[in-house]
């Protein structure tokens, strides 16, 4: 089950031209994935409070085009993998009028306890993401030019 969430493109976010900057889209993919947990009745808060949190272990990101200031867009949110020790998630980030893809990406996610050391999941979690699991996101139909702009 994917979740999507709709986002505008805050002046803040953008560079000297205008464009979404790059350092931007992990933190998107943070929104998407929080609104996927809160979508699937999963409370990330409760497993903190519990001295369990999730880190993020790895993040991949592909930039297939780009989005301007006030660019309405939404990101795609997917889980992937889950298991005991481990969390996937996969995400496509679009420019919501025209249906262009901007970005794809993935991050690998890995319960710690308040010490940083690696923990199981809580069993409640896996079943109720277990569930959830599916493929990733396809990538975009056409290799995005290398040409600025996109």
């Amino acid at each position: 089950m994917a979740i999507v969430t709709p986002f505008r493109v805050r002046y803040s976010e953008t560079d000297a031209q205008k464009r979404a900057h790059h350092s931007h889209y992990p933190v998107w993919f943070e929104m998407g994935r929080a609104e996927y947990c809160r979508g699937m009745g999963f409370d990330y808060r409760a497993m903190e409070e519990g001295g369990i949190f999730l880190v993020v272990a790895k993040l991949e990101c592909r930039y297939t085009g780009s989005l301007k200031y006030d660019d309405l867009a939404s990101i795609e949110t997917r889980l992937v993998r889950v298991g005991r020790r481990i969390l996937e998630f996969s995400y496509r980030v679009t420019e919501t009028s025209s249906g262009a893809v901007a970005a794809l990406g993935s991050t690998l996610l890995v319960p710690v306890d308040e010490s940083g050391r690696v923990v199981s999941l809580p069993e409640e979690v896996l079943q109720l993401l277990s569930p959830c699991e599916e493929a990733a996101l396809p990538p975009p139909l056409s290799e995005p030019s290398l040409l600025p702009g996109g």
